[in-house]
């Protein structure tokens, strides 16, 4: 198959190619189709004949064969196999089926919208969208014939592969396996008589019609700071590939913003002084008032250039700024009708009228389609989509009325863990973030009776879903210090210091501006929010840790290569040392290099540096161990081994040294 497609296979780990079971297009088989789009009659069930790679499938799977061929039940040795499928493919095919239901003058807005729900629901960050079946052989004729069978039913080829196929649909499909002898599948759907289909087809169905019933026009996305508001609205199917076009559009209002800096308004600005006067005037260039386009007007002439595209205009922090005087008479134009056009024109101005009957500073109409300013009249098109976020806690800003209110869709962006893992990082260990705004919001909302100030799970950016203790104290503790509490004093004993009156901000810092850890450490244990400990199975990985647990000293000792009682750090360094000690020949270089290709990059921070690196990241630091331990080379090099071990990294790092090969092991010994 396509090599891109090979490409994320080896992403996901299945490095080795077991064959192509389809390498040309494969039509799709009747059975397989949903009942409305059959052919013959067909009992409906779902399997994959895969005859056409039978001579390689007994390569890689002569056991099973031989069994069955021997009068074993098919379902003993039956191999599962993960399936994998792209949803760039999907929006694709979704084009098509579109289509086929308009010439058959079906409606199929509730279709599309319930693939594409499934869609969101079911794509991985890669891109991805994964179910399982089994690699099983029929003995129904008079020779073993394979499939694909059984997939899962409450899977993605039942909610969103099969609803896309059609009786001219065909497939390629591709066998991988990984180290660890598992399989996988991955599909590309097409057809057989477009040879250049791509996943990513620019069909005109799949990106300019499909989802316009489906899309609110108008959406404002609201919730309390750090929910994901302008990241939902970023993340978006539509939003991405209008984005690809240059046809998203954002601006941001503020207390100062009005209707010239939202639709557009005379200024100066430079502009060449025409050659035959530069002698002249003695300079090349001149000052001139020109109208100057701003975020809306931008918008509203790139949707009528583009009636085939989607064009969004995005207002970040829509409360912050008065709506009422930002959009003048412009408000009249939200009203939309059922085609998604405006349905009351409103009278444009002189200024307006004659920039967009005009030419832009390159001599090109400013409007190609006239239907934007037609009888000088403004109005927004169905191709424009208006999206805006409001942050709660600053809606008394400039309070939004409800005539303006009633014409937006309203998505509340509730405070959720966005299964993501990230953790607040204090002097080596790691205490669970979600269960620290799990605690402050309960606060919050007793002490505030409101929600408005609630923290959402983006409300800290985090680093390789690490929030270091500096920007924990400088975000967060301020925010609440600042913003929360500050005249809502909370009696909880978290907002309290040892001698029991309020903690004051500046405890949680050193007289040299460096953060207090240890304040910073009482206060989330005051909150009931304490390290991650090893459960009783002794697993360290951070998957299979238990967050919020009470602190557990870890009393765990280690031997390397026969020297036992070891701690964690006496055990890495001395792994550390041994390696030195039988690689006289190797430099601090290629030490490193050697070292932070373990693949525990995502796991400690700085493993190995050599000198320079090390000097260039603690320039600046306060810290007075700098997190690492020297250690020196027979060449006069020096080399640094990161101390930045823990219960949630020790054990990937023992298995990525005892797998290294260079000799060293490393055992737990309790």
């Amino acid at each position: 198959m396509e090599q891109m497609y090979d490409s994320k296979m080896k992403e996901l780990g299945y490095n080795q190619l077991v064959c192509d079971i389809f390498a040309n297009w494969e039509d799709v088989k009747d059975e397989i189709l949903p009942p409305d789009r059959k052919q013959g009659t067909g009992n409906g069930t779902v399997h994959v004949f895969l005859g056409a790679a039978d001579s390689e499938l007994r390569k890689e799977f002569p056991a099973y064969y031989e069994n069955v061929s021997n009068g074993e039940d098919t379902a003993v040795g039956a191999v599962k196999v993960k399936h994998y499928f792209l949803a760039t493919n999907v929006l694709s095919m979704l084009g098509y089926i579109c289509r086929y239901y308009f010439e058959k003058n079906t409606d199929f807005n509730n279709i599309a919208k319930s693939i594409l729900q499934q869609l969101d629901d079911a794509t991985d960050e890669s891109g991805l969208l994964a179910t399982e079946s089994f690699f099983k052989l029929s003995t129904g004729s008079s020779k073993l014939r394979p499939y694909f069978k059984q997939f899962d039913e409450k899977g993605v080829f039942h909610k969103i592969i099969r609803p896309l196929l059609l009786p001219d649909s065909s497939y390629k499909i591709s066998l991988f396996k990984n180290e660890e002898g598992e399989y996988a599948a991955l599909w590309l759907i097409g057809f057989n008589y477009l040879s250049n289909f791509e996943a990513d087809s620019n069909d005109k169905y799949t990106k300019n019609e499909v989802r316009r019933s489906e899309l609110p026009l108008q959406q404002i996305f609201y919730g309390a700071p750090g929910t994901g508001k302008s990241h939902k609205i970023k993340d978006d199917v539509d939003v991405k590939i209008a984005n690809e076009k240059n046809l998203v559009f954002r601006t941001t209002f503020h207390p100062d913003s009005d209707y010239s800096t939202f639709v557009g308004a005379y200024k100066p600005t430079m502009r060449p002084v025409p050659n035959q006067y530069k002698a002249v005037a003695g300079k090349d260039e001149e000052i001139t008032y020109s109208f100057v386009p701003q975020a809306f007007l931008q918008a509203y002439v790139a949707a009528w250039n583009n009636p085939g595209e989607k064009v969004f205009l995005v207002i970040e922090e829509i409360n912050r700024g008065n709506c009422a005087q930002i959009f003048g008479d412009l408000f009249q134009l939200l009203d939309r009708d059922d085609n998604g056009n405006s349905e009351y024109p409103i009278k444009a101005d002189m200024d307006l009228v004659k920039y967009l009957k005009g030419k832009d500073e390159y001599g090109q109409e400013v409007l190609n389609n006239k239907d934007g300013i037609k009888n000088d009249k403004l109005r927004i098109p169905s191709n424009l989509y208006i999206w805006a976020t409001m942050n709660t806690s600053d809606q008394s800003l400039f309070p939004i009325d409800s005539a303006f209110k009633r014409r937006w869709d309203w998505v509340y962006m509730p405070i959720s863990d966005a299964k993501k893992n990230y953790v607040i990082e204090i002097d080596n260990d790691q205490y669970d973030w979600w269960s620290f705004l799990t605690s402050i919001n309960t606060i919050i909302e007793s002490t505030t009776h409101s929600e408005d100030k609630k923290l959402g799970f983006f409300f800290a950016k985090a680093k390789d879903c690490r929030i270091t203790a500096e920007t924990f104290v400088s975000k967060v503790i301020f925010y609440l210090w600042n913003d929360v509490f500050k005249d809502n004093e909370s009696n909880h004993k978290a907002f309290k210091d040892d001698d029991g009156e309020m903690l004051a901000f500046h405890k949680f810092f050193h007289e040299d501006g460096s953060v207090n850890t240890n304040v910073v450490i009482k206060f989330l244990q005051d909150l009931e929010v304490y390290p991650f400990v090893v459960p009783d199975d002794g697993t360290s990985a951070p998957s299979t840790t238990v967050p919020n647990a009470k602190r557990q000293r870890d009393n765990s000792r280690y031997s390397v290569n026969g020297t036992d009682g070891l701690n964690k750090a006496q055990m890495t360094r001395e792994a550390f040392r041994l390696y030195i000690d039988t690689h006289t020949e190797a430099d601090a270089q290629a030490i490193a290099q050697a070292w932070n290709g373990l693949g525990l990059k995502d796991y400690v921070r700085h493993l190995v540096e050599t000198e320079e690196e090390f000097n260039t990241r603690t320039k600046d630091s306060s810290d007075p161990n700098k997190r690492a331990t020297e250690f020196g080379l027979s060449n006069g090099e020096k080399i640094y081994l990161s101390t930045q071990f823990g219960i949630g990294n020790i054990g990937r790092f023992i298995d990525a040294v005892n797998n290294a090969g260079w000799n060293i092991h490393i055992d737990k010994q309790a």
